[in-house]
């Protein structure tokens, strides 16, 4: 991703989350994670934190299905 393209990574980060969403899958865990590190990169952005705050939904739901199976 190039950090001067703040659109760019917020569009592909959301449409990474529209496809990760009910996924359970090891590397799609990690990505995530890696995605909520590298969104820290732009605290001043708005839609930044709302995917940091997706994405933990999306881990959330992932980790509790986990447990309720």
């Amino acid at each position: 991703m190039n950090s001067h393209d703040v659109d760019g990574a917020m569009a592909a980060w959301r449409d990474f989350l529209d496809c990760a969403d009910g996924i359970r899958s090891v590397k799609v865990q990690a990505a995530l994670q890696d995605m909520r590190v590298r969104l820290r990169w732009y605290a001043g952005v708005p839609e930044a934190q709302e995917l940091r705050e997706r994405a933990a939904r999306v881990t959330g739901s992932w980790t509790a299905g986990a447990r309720d199976s």
